[in-house]
């Protein structure tokens, strides 16, 4: 059994995701030449790979609808907080109560960009651009 290369794994997992079925895949690399046990372990890969680039999709777009409703109660807060101020609206209310959704909004968009931090990209655990041209002694 050869090494499937991961090139080819992820040229199928970007035609699995653009809305190619398994059976047409499956279909076209019988038809290559390829064993059914070859097929099967590589279908596999693929399915992992789809898997994991949707989950890493959806969390993306949670943290991003995270940040924006943040946002949101921001810049809501801000208005109700200058309105209240130039005593437009809600003369009679505490500050405190028309300065929260400001204060809360700034928390949910922190949250918000701290996922999206937490979700980037891991960096490559090999030794460093530095230490691949001097490495120690």
């Amino acid at each position: 059994m050869s090494a499937i290369p991961e090139n080819r794994i992820e040229g199928l997992a970007r035609e699995k995701m653009a809305g190619k079925s398994y059976s047409t895949i499956r279909e076209e690399l019988s038809e290559s030449g390829m064993s059914a046990e070859e097929i099967s372990t590589l279908i596999r890969q693929v399915d992992e790979k789809v898997l994991s680039k949707i989950t890493q999709q959806g969390a993306r777009e949670r943290a991003q609808q995270w940040y924006r409703s943040g946002l949101i109660l921001a810049v809501t807060g801000l208005i109700l907080s200058i309105a209240y101020n130039a005593g437009i609206i809600f003369e009679n209310l505490p500050a405190l109560v028309l300065y929260s959704p400001f204060f809360a909004g700034i928390l949910v968009m922190i949250y918000g960009k701290a996922i999206q931090r937490k979700q980037s990209a891991p960096s490559d655990k090999g030794p460093g651009a530095i230490r691949k041209r001097r490495p120690y002694k």
